[in-house]
């Protein structure tokens, strides 16, 4: 078990402040998963696009007032939603901007120290894909003891709330329903390791989908084409950025081409 640990004091805070935007966002009963992108983009811009270098799963900036946070999507999808929420705890209760890195989210290595900070979201993100409820609930209807949790239960829980295998085993061990042996034990497993796991059980395989975007571009552009406020030359480039190009919004193509002003991309980011 890694040495970076929070007190029981600052441990509560951070549990009612998670349950306090649950409910505020009425998702007390909900798993999370691929919805704490949709909550992300509530109040933020969000950039998602892959870079192959998996130390790096985001970050987060404040410029002017508003909130930019990128998501890298080369990594596997249970880790960009973790990302999701790790951030969304500096957005809402921290006014500095920060890099996500594998070292501190996992909070495996004894040598590396982690900021009280980077620990305080990581147990945010934990509280809210896993509320200590909702998990109850859902190793009941699973069937799953919780005074005898075995690692097949622990790959089903962690695919059902999209979550990364060892995040799965770190909330188990802090609500205390495996021991320090036993968490030892589940938390040496090797990437492969957890993929052959994942294969043996018939569970899917957490992707990197390689998602090219900026929250909501597409829709916003095609609005603007629509109303007839920029050419469809114009609206092209904007699709490229996500990807995406004008037959794939059932559009024909024209020969001729003008890229958006700065000015119209910044009406558009402004939105």
């Amino acid at each position: 078990m890694s040495n970076n640990k929070l007190d029981s004091k600052t441990i509560d805070e951070i549990k009612a402040k998670a349950r306090k935007k649950l409910n505020e966002y009425s998702k007390l009963n909900d798993v999370i998963g691929g919805q704490i992108f949709n909550i992300l983009e509530l109040e933020n811009k969000v950039l998602y696009y892959p870079i192959e270098d998996e130390e790096v799963w985001g970050f987060s900036e404040k410029i002017k007032g508003k909130s930019f946070v990128w998501i890298n999507t080369a990594i596997p999808y249970d880790k960009q939603v973790f990302a999701a929420a790790h951030e969304l705890y500096h957005l809402w209760f921290y006014d500095e901007g920060e890099v996500i890195l594998k070292t501190n989210v996992e909070e495996i290595e004894n040598s590396v120290k982690i900021s009280e900070n980077e620990l305080k979201a990581n147990r945010f993100a934990a509280e809210f894909l896993i509320n200590e409820e909702l998990l109850l609930q859902e190793m009941r209807t699973y069937n799953v003891d919780k005074n005898k949790i075995d690692i097949k239960e622990i790959f089903v829980l962690s695919n059902l709330f999209t979550v990364p295998y060892k995040t799965m085993v770190k909330r188990l061990y802090e609500l205390k329903l495996i021991n320090q042996k036993r968490y030892n034990e589940l938390i040496e497993l090797s990437n492969v390791e957890v993929e052959i796991w994942r294969n043996r059980l018939g569970l899917s395989i957490p992707t990197r989908n390689n998602k090219i975007g900026l929250s909501n571009l597409v829709d916003r552009s095609m609005e603007l084409y629509e109303e007839k406020k920029i050419t469809k030359e114009k609206l092209e480039y904007l699709l490229e950025l996500a990807g995406l190009n004008l037959e794939d919004m059932g559009i024909k193509y024209e020969e001729t081409y003008i890229p958006p002003t700065d000015e119209e991309l910044d009406a558009i980011m402004e939105e």
